[in-house]
This record gives structure tokens, sequence and C-alpha cells, in this order.
């Protein structure tokens, strides 16, 4: 048992920098003057349907980390069974402003110890809020994993920053997974909107 508790430690640490901040400001770039304008310029696009593609970055440069493939969340399922959640993209169908909130249709592009699972299409949303925060949230959805049954699923990508020029945005993430199976993770990650009739990478 000691050693399966130091060998998810070491996983846990190459997951992500250990902490979501959920507020970021925004750093506004490319000309635009308003976060709605920032995030409807990048979000609704004409092109649907397209996907974001993730990796887990460096603050300091905002550069994707070397060999990154996704954010991961880490933890056991059934009795002691190691749990690697990694999330490489989000697919997204259909997108629309109303208000302040910009509504999603998606779909993960993730495994869970290399099995993918069966979420069916998840409903999102991206609010902006005053103060120039701005966040994505996919929120109390059911998904089923050959491995460890059902489970209830939460995303959160707040947004630092976006860079129209490169179709790109950064921020803090934080994904848990709770149900017969637990995992946690959480850091920093860069973000590319890709029209799905492109190389989905960076």
């Amino acid at each position: 048992m000691t050693f399966l508790v130091l060998g998810l430690g070491a996983l846990a640490s190459c997951g992500g920098t250990a902490r979501y901040i959920d507020s970021p400001v925004l750093r506004l770039q490319d000309g635009v003057s308003t976060p709605t304008e920032a995030v409807s310029s990048l979000f609704l696009q004409d092109t649907e349907p397209y996907t974001i593609v993730l990796c887990n970055a460096d603050p300091a440069t905002d550069t994707c980390v070397e060999s990154s493939t996704g954010l991961s969340a880490i933890g056991l399922g059934g009795v002691f069974l190691p749990l690697i959640m990694d999330l490489s993209g989000i697919e997204v169908n259909n997108a629309e402003l109303v208000e302040e909130t910009i509504r999603l249709k998606t779909r993960l592009v993730s495994t869970v110890n290399k099995i993918a699972p069966n979420c069916g299409d998840v409903a999102g949303k991206i609010n902006i809020r005053t103060g120039n925060i701005v966040n994505i949230e996919l929120a109390n959805f059911y998904c089923n994993w050959m491995a460890i049954g059902n489970v209830v699923t939460n995303i959160k990508l707040s947004i630092d920053g976006i860079s129209l020029k490169e179709q790109s945005f950064t921020g803090f993430y934080s994904l848990s997974l709770h149900g017969t199976g637990n995992a946690n993770g959480s850091g920093y990650y860069k973000a590319r909107v890709v029209s799905n009739r492109q190389t989905l990478s960076f």
C-alpha cells in the first residue's frame, strides 16, 4: 500500500502545478477592447464543429510543456486501482451567446487508463463576469468508463489570456471525477481552437 501511495504521488507531480485559480484577470490582446469581444471572436466560430486542443503549459512562457499530451487527473478506483484521466481536447459541436454566457454542446476527447469514456454530449458554458473574468465550466455530468463504472465529472478552465492571432488561450484548469472512481488534477494549461478539418495538434 505504501508503494502504491508513493507511486500515485509521483504520477501526480507530473499532472500539473496542483493549483487552480478561479478568477485570473483576462489579458486582452490583438486590439480587442472587451472580454465579450475576445471570447466571441474565439469561440463563436463559423466553422463549427471545432476542437479545443489542450496541453499542460509553463505559466512563465505560455508554451506547452515538452511531451504533454493533455491535462491529467490522478486517483483511485475500485479496490485501489490507480486511475489516470487524460483530457487532450474538447469537441465543440454548437456554441451560442446568451446574454453574457456562451452555451456549448461538447464531446470529450479523453481516456481513463487509456480507455475512452462514454459521456455522450456534454453541456458546458463560458461565463463572462465583471472585472475581466472568464471561465469555462463542464459541470456535474455523468460518464461511464469500462474500468470504473459510473462517475460524476467536472472540468473547469479559467482564462487569463487570449490570442486571436494564434487562436489560442491560456489559464488554470481543474479536473475531477467522483463515484466508483475518484481522481483530481489541476495546473496551468494552453489551448488552441482548431477546425476539425485541420490536424488536431499544436
